[in-house]
């Protein structure tokens, strides 16, 4: 049994909506709801009815539940006994440049490795290319952006970063203390390509807000973006990492001011016990 599928299918019980539990679970609404499936079919009952409302529990999903959560308590409880005796020195982790930077060439990794890790970090230029060598079991663990993941992988916030709008000295933007989204809206954009997720967060909520984001120039992610800003092509977007190692007198930053204009930085896993060490150590 897939106790994946449990964690769900707990998850949906307690949010009472498979929408709601989907998004604090990060994995699609279509995903969970195969899941839950999934779990009706092995034990041949219904364990949900299913209302505009959202989701009860039936009778046989209230003895699931019960159980489950015993199950899962007791698989943890166990995993938490087993932790002194694992065997796992070496630790592979992937990452992106400006994440691996503030989060883990710094103290961070001084910290795993006096418990006794070898610590190898793998650089990748995109969040996308990061989870893949995850999924692909190429590496133990990644510190990255967190977006929409596999139901197999544990993740744990590390840490909220906001949006900065990064322009030349002399822009008219640059004696506001924080930038508006209607005033960003005007502005010619310089983004990286399709895959950059900060580019599809500044998608969503341009589009939430029903305004226009113009893009004027698209940026490889082997490029130096700020390049293309300093010689005025347009303003660029990133978040708080980035800034923080911008070493240049040419370009002023200010924090885009908007709810959802933040990325949230996670270490991931496909191990929890890993996911889980490794965060108490970065944290």
């Amino acid at each position: 049994m897939n106790t994946e599928f449990l964690a769900g299918f707990i998850e949906t019980a307690d949010k009472k909506s498979i929408a709601k539990a989907s998004e604090a679970l990060h994995i699609t609404h279509t995903a969970l709801s195969k899941q839950l499936r999934s779990l009706e079919k092995q034990f041949d009952v219904q364990l949900f009815v299913r209302s505009s409302q959202g989701v009860e529990l039936t009778e046989a999903g209230k003895i699931l539940y019960d159980s489950a959560k015993g199950l899962l308590d007791q698989l943890y409880a166990l995993d938490d006994r087993m932790k002194p005796y694992k065997i796992w020195r070496r630790v592979k982790i992937a990452s992106v440049p400006d994440i691996a930077t503030k989060y883990l060439v710094s103290s961070a990794l001084t910290k795993i490795q006096e418990q006794g890790h070898e610590v190898e970090i793998v650089y990748r230029q995109s969040t996308k290319e990061v989870y893949k060598l995850l999924l692909e079991g190429e590496v133990d663990l990644t510190v990255a952006e967190r977006f929409s993941m596999h139901p197999s992988i544990w993740t744990g916030e590390l840490n909220q970063e906001a949006f900065y709008v990064v322009m030349p000295k002399d822009h008219p933007l640059s004696v506001q203390h924080e930038i508006a989204l209607t005033d960003l809206s005007a502005q010619p954009l310089v983004l990286y390509t399709l895959g950059c997720t900060i580019r599809a967060a500044l998608t969503e909520i341009f589009t939430s807000m029903k305004m226009p984001m113009h893009i004027k120039t698209e940026v490889g992610f082997s490029e130096v973006i700020l390049g293309y800003v300093v010689n005025g092509s347009g303003v660029t977007v990133l978040p708080e990492a980035f800034i923080s190692q911008m070493y240049t007198d040419r370009l002023v930053y200010r924090r885009l001011n908007h709810p959802d204009a933040h990325r949230t930085i996670a270490v991931a896993s496909m191990n929890r016990s890993k996911g889980q060490r490794i965060l108490r150590l970065m944290s």
